[in-house]
């Protein structure tokens, strides 16, 4: 899973620089929105399938019989965000895509096509299958990288590197995702950890990822709203993205932690669960701490090197993106022990209370807009880091001790 997360992101580097260069900078402008609606569309609706999946599996011993009640609620996530894909590709077309509405059919199948490949990690994550999950995530930024090169050799135009972009998920079908396998003994619950429904569940990760997505990405429109110049707004959105590269690749690992963890919460051995999340809440301050001086050193001249030099942060915008990265990281890693319980309810009050305090930064702080926002983006961080930690360990019920592995092993 390492090696593919390692592959996920040199394939990443590969579509955009490929692309890029091939088709320069006005006509690369619409591939980088879709870029990014597929990005949020993946992190806000599809993640959340691929983690129910995982968890059903995990407690039904890998039989698919577990996810037979989920199909329909499933169906209605995929089917509801790619309508929303299409009406904003069609909204959208005239200020962001050229006026192009061939990119409207993309926006279509983009979603569907990715519901096939995180549907196809959940059941290889369930199923500990975790060789040919590494393998999936692989074959697909391979054909996001493969689609981009064959694209600027052929000459083609930006809406067919966006077809290569919805079109290579197919690429999991040669891991045979859903081939049976010997199934697990059922894991049998001794601790009432198990959501009420799928769709309680879901809503509660809905919001929840609707919410860190909030503070993650939405960063460069608010500094634009808060009057900086086009300068600024560019400053800010390459350093902020280049720094949270690695939480975008953790998504990948977050499928090797939760299966273990979803056992030990039906098993109802809270004790391990919760000195997990409190030793990984006090590494992450102090990972932040060491993150933000390295960064505030080291950070404006990476990348002034990567994208020249009036792309220079300042160090305290570096040395703020980075920390609040590792908070982010953290706190995903956190996340899972509150969905392996199914208790996504606290998730989504843990980050709509972050938001809140995000905004409350960003009003109170008095500096310039990057700093006010990358300022709100630490703090929502760090809050909801302190509040998903809280959540984890104020857990009702009696502890028990089981005889299950770690759960990250």
């Amino acid at each position: 899973m390492l090696l593919g997360t390692g592959v996920t992101i040199v394939g990443s580097y590969v579509f955009l620089l490929v692309g890029g260069r091939a088709l320069g900078e006005d006509a690369f402008a619409p591939v980088t929105v879709m870029w990014t609606l597929l990005f949020l569309g993946l992190t806000v609706f599809l993640i959340p399938v691929e983690q129910l999946i995982i968890r059903k599996l995990t407690l039904g011993g890998g039989q698919a019989s577990a996810v037979r009640d989920s199909w329909r609620l499933i169906g209605f996530v995929v089917v509801g965000a790619s309508l929303l894909a299409v009406v904003f590709a069609f909204a959208a077309r005239g200020s962001l895509l050229d006026d192009d509405l061939a990119f409207v059919p993309v926006a279509a199948l983009m979603f569907p096509f990715h519901a096939l490949l995180v549907i196809s990690r959940g059941f290889l994550a369930g199923r500990g299958r975790f060789v040919a999950y590494g393998a999936a995530v692989a074959l697909d930024s391979t054909g996001k990288a493969g689609g981009a090169i064959a694209v600027a050799l052929a000459g083609l135009g930006p809406v067919a590197l966006v077809w290569a972009l919805a079109l290579s998920p197919i690429l999991v079908l040669l891991v045979r995702p859903f081939r049976a396998v010997s199934s697990e003994e059922p894991v049998e619950a001794v601790a009432p950890a198990l959501p009420r429904s799928d769709r309680r569940f879901m809503t509660g990760f809905l919001v929840a990822t609707a919410a860190s997505q909030t503070v993650l990405a939405a960063g460069p429109l608010v500094v634009g709203a808060l009057g900086a110049s086009s300068a600024a707004i560019s400053v800010f959105f390459v350093t902020t993205t280049l720094f949270r590269g690695p939480m975008s690749a953790s998504y990948n690992l977050l499928a090797r932690i939760l299966p273990g963890l979803t056992r030990r919460a039906a098993a109802g051995d809270h004790d391990v669960i919760n000195r997990f999340a409190r030793n990984f809440a006090i590494a992450g301050v102090l990972g932040a701490g060491v993150a933000g001086a390295v960064a505030a050193l080291a950070g404006p001249p990476l990348v002034a090197l990567l994208y020249g030099s009036g792309f220079r942060p300042t160090a305290t915008l570096a040395a703020l993106a980075a920390a609040g990265v590792v908070f982010g990281i953290v706190g995903l890693g956190i996340t899972q022990v509150l969905v392996g319980r199914g208790e996504t309810d606290r998730m989504a009050v843990a980050w709509l209370v972050a938001v809140a305090a995000a905004a409350i930064t960003i009003i109170v702080v008095r500096s310039d807009p990057t700093i006010r926002v990358v300022a709100g983006f630490l703090a929502g961080e760090a809050v909801a880091l302190i509040g998903l930690t809280a959540s984890t360990l104020v857990r009702p019920g009696r502890h028990v001790s089981s005889s299950l592995p770690d759960p990250l092993l």
